[in-house]
């Protein structure tokens, strides 16, 4: 066997060494968490979240081409069984929407794609009874409603009539939990005329009780004609 020069020797035995020291370096380097700088995506690439199947769960950025040919920049994040759960995305056409998705593929919750608020849910118009006449003196319950209270606010849109020389009243009202009835807002009062006022309050319950609300009129002051109504009642943010 032929004798190898000392110098080649130890450049194998230096270069053994580095690649045990290289070896050693990507074992015990930690996984990486933080990223302290911005992460730019850019073009046709994305970031995804896969399983243990590679079945993509989440993907943020290009999520497929436009009807010009560019790429689709959104995000969609999908359930374990595969079916989308929430997106930002289109038909191409340049108009986004945020959505929501049951399992069975129908939206839930979406904004609209011609110019703005809701496409889904549809929500309802209540419709409510025409004004009623108020007589007494007393206070007089003329509407009442039962609600889970969602909000932490109540606002209710009260409508009040009363012929000239004639005062009428309205209160709106709301069983609180220890059983008691509470006013929310000021009164609201007419005399001589017509309109809406609108009576905004923090009910101060817990969220998700049940809870009943009430509006009252009376007669305060004359003897012509007197109405109270409602055109409106929502819950409204803080």
């Amino acid at each position: 066997m032929p004798m190898l020069p000392e110098d080649l020797i130890d450049l194998i035995h230096e270069l053994r060494r580095r690649l045990d020291r290289v070896s050693l370096a990507a074992g015990t380097r930690p996984a990486l968490t933080l990223v302290t700088n911005p992460l730019t995506v850019a073009d046709a690439g994305r970031i995804s979240v896969r399983d243990a199947t590679d079945a993509e769960l989440a993907a943020l950025g290009s999520i497929g081409v436009n009807q010009d040919g560019s790429q689709q920049q959104g995000v969609l994040i999908r359930r374990e069984d595969g079916t989308l759960a929430l997106g930002v995305y289109g038909a191409g056409d340049g108009r986004q929407t945020l959505s929501a998705r049951d399992r069975a593929g129908n939206v839930v919750l979406g904004d609209d794609a011609s110019g703005g608020g809701l496409a889904r849910p549809y929500i309802p118009i209540p419709l409510y009874p025409a004004p009623t006449a108020v007589t007494s003196a007393e206070w007089t319950r003329v509407l009442q409603g039962g609600m889970y209270l969602q909000h932490p606010r109540i606002a209710v849109g009260v409508w009040v009539q009363a012929d000239p020389g004639t005062t009428v009243e309205a209160r709106v009202r709301l069983l609180a939990a220890d059983g008691t009835t509470v006013q929310l807002g000021p009164v609201v009062t007419a005399t001589g005329a017509a309109f809406t006022e609108e009576v905004t309050a923090v009910h101060g319950g817990a969220a998700y009780d049940w809870s009943s609300l009430y509006v009252e009129g009376r007669v305060a002051a004359g003897s012509g004609k007197a109405a109270v109504g409602v055109l409106y009642a929502e819950g409204r943010q803080s």
